[in-house]
């Protein structure tokens, strides 16, 4: 008969999740016969990933152009891919998570069957006990596009495609972004078209094995396009150079949240970044730099490091660089005219008592014997702070030379504003604007003539043109200022 020539199997897979284990690679077939034993011969073939259902047609060159397969994922197991025609046999992959599998129209009577697969599981459970085949071994998640730096990747576009690969040493069942299903090659790669939004998008993939192993890995994309989201900077994420400087030593203060004044806003972010970019730009060692933030950077840290029996006095050799930095506030004394750096439990009300002398650290530093001193200062001594708040209770701004005192021969001084100006902060850049333009000099913007090293003084033209720039649209003004005289030393080599 004309039906007997025709197969359609319509499977409905009922998904109950089993147990994951690992499961080993079998030799065994269970066979079975369907429309008599003299009909078409079928039989289950269990690997780690997939029942494999073989019909063999041989008997009655049952054609299989009009076959469907509903719910399952097209895949390729021993060539051949799932709806494929073969000249003597058909396979059908059905997902291990399956425990039952119906068929429509297939014994001898034309009625639907149904093959329990639960037996062939619980063998394979048996087999994996005894051989002691435990899987805990999570997928592996690569991402070739984009390059992110640190986790994080920028772009104008509306659009990105993620590509990469995803790897199991047993098979793979799924791989997501951002909760949607993506197609997976023979080999493990992927594609993937994300719209972005403007600003901020967070982007989570999760690629899970066989056993229910999870393996998952995010990251964040930024659409630049009047840019809303405020917790990057550009200059937040330095690229690492070539440099070593294993003799370089370096202090880094950043106080934000003052015991006994206004808040300097983003002091501790310019802090670690510059950090970051000692580390990763110029070469130094983790160890190297001494770093405090915030109730850490008391008086007696400020006395500790720069006394002249102290850190730096210790650790910094003949052949050393030392570098400096600090942003919080800084504070004049209205009797003495002296300006002074206030410590986290410092009061810029008594800051010939409980500030630190910014003569007294020229003085200390004059004493060593070391090839270079970067100082670099993120404050400004007119009595207010960044956001232009009264540090003093007389609440008049003054105005006072950073540079009062004797700056020693190999030392450079970098400062936030002139004597009469405040140093700014900016929402927008999560960064002091000094310190904002420092670090994206550092990149590379300073470099004048592109020769791939920044002078001081091409940090200074670069920082007088774009810090006053941007003051200007605050409706401030402010000019960095340089002290010293080796204005030709190179900074940077990058």
């Amino acid at each position: 008969m004309k039906s007997l020539v025709i197969l359609i199997i319509t499977i409905i897979l009922l998904g109950v999740v089993y147990n994951q284990e690992k499961l080993l690679i079998l030799d065994k077939k269970i066979s079975g016969c369907y429309r008599g034993c003299g009909g078409t011969y079928s039989s289950l073939l269990v690997t780690p990933e997939f029942f494999i259902l073989e019909i063999n047609p041989a008997f009655f060159g049952i054609s299989f152009d009009e076959f469907t397969v509903d719910d399952l994922t097209p895949v390729k197991i021993e060539g051949y891919e799932l709806g494929t025609k073969t000249t003597d046999k058909f396979l059908v992959y059905i997902p291990r998570k399956y425990k039952k599998l119906y068929i429509r129209g297939i014994n001898k009577f034309g009625n639907d069957t149904s093959l329990d697969l639960s037996e062939y599981d619980s063998y394979v459970k048996a087999r994996t006990v005894r051989n002691g085949l435990d899987d805990n071994e999570k997928p592996k998640v690569y991402l070739n596009y984009p390059k992110l730096t640190n986790n994080f990747f920028r772009t104008d576009e509306l659009y990105v495609t993620l590509q990469g690969k995803v790897t199991d040493n047993l098979g793979l069942l799924s791989h997501e972004i951002n909760g949607e299903k993506v197609n997976i090659s023979e080999t493990g790669m992927y594609k993937k078209r994300l719209k972005l939004k403007l600003g901020l998008n967070n982007i989570f993939l999760k690629a899970i094995d066989i056993n229910n192993n999870v393996q998952t890995f995010d990251f964040v994309i930024v659409r630049d396009e009047i840019i809303q989201d405020n917790q990057f900077s550009d200059v937040d994420y330095p690229e690492k150079t070539l440099n070593e400087n294993k003799n370089a030593y370096a202090v880094v203060f950043g106080i934000e949240s003052y015991r006994n004044a206004p808040v300097v806003s983003y002091a501790v972010n310019d802090a670690d970044i510059f950090r970051e970019y000692l580390i990763k730009r110029f070469g130094l060692m983790k160890e190297n730099i001494y770093l405090r933030l915030d109730e850490q950077a008391t008086k007696g840290e400020f006395d500790k490091v720069f006394s002249s029996n102290g850190w730096i006095s210790r650790n910094a050799s003949s052949n050393s660089d030392v570098f400096i930095y600090f942003a919080g506030h800084g504070a004049p004394d209205l009797k003495s005219k002296e300006t002074f750096l206030i410590p986290f439990d410092g009061d810029p009300n008594y800051a010939t008592s409980t500030g630190y002398p910014l003569k007294t650290l020229y003085k200390n530093l004059e004493g060593l014997d070391v090839k270079s001193i970067t100082i670099i200062l993120d404050a400004c001594f007119t009595g207010m702070s960044r956001d232009n708040q009264p540090l003093l209770a007389d609440a008049r701004p003054i105005y006072i030379d950073v540079g009062s005192g004797n700056i020693p021969n190999n030392s450079i001084v970098l400062s936030a504003a002139a004597s009469n100006e405040i140093s700014s902060a900016s929402e927008k850049m999560n960064h002091g604007i000094f310190t904002y333009f420092l670090l994206k000099g550092l990149k590379g913007y300073a470099d004048e003539n592109k020769d791939r090293n920044i002078t001081i003084s091409e940090m200074q033209n670069y920082l007088s043109e774009k810090v006053s720039i941007e003051a200007r649209k605050m409706g401030r003004e402010q000019n960095p200022q340089l002290l010293g005289t080796d204005k030709n030393r190179i900074l940077l080599t990058y």
